[in-house]
């Protein structure tokens, strides 16, 4: 069993309430989401025809894709079921250093 290796991407201090950032782990384009003062990580680019999610609407725990409008949660990357023309998106496990606001991201660890 192989150790986890996370990444540091960001800063507690860069991502806000709400909001959402496009980082980069091992080669691979993350959105990371705060919803509720939790950070979620998912693919960035939409299955659809790779619409940029990080220019898309959070609402809640849905991001919509900015392109076509695929709903995707935020929490697993599972695409809702009005979306039939998207599938799932990789999801990714987050951890936040409390003591420095680091954010880190596990690029091989799907949740899915």
């Amino acid at each position: 069993m192989s150790a986890e290796k996370f990444q540091k991407v960001a800063n507690k201090d860069d991502l806000k309430e709400g909001d959402m950032l496009k980082v980069e782990a091992n080669g691979k384009q993350i959105v990371l989401s705060m919803v509720e003062g939790k950070v979620y990580a998912i693919d960035e680019i939409c299955t659809h025809e790779g619409g940029p999610l990080d220019e898309g609407e959070l609402n809640g725990y849905d991001l919509k894709c900015p392109w076509h409008y695929a709903l995707f949660d935020v929490r697993n990357g599972i695409v809702s079921d009005a979306t039939v023309w998207a599938t799932n998106l990789n999801s990714y496990t987050v951890k936040v250093d409390e003591t420095n606001g680091d954010i880190l991201v596990n690029p091989d660890g799907r949740k899915i």
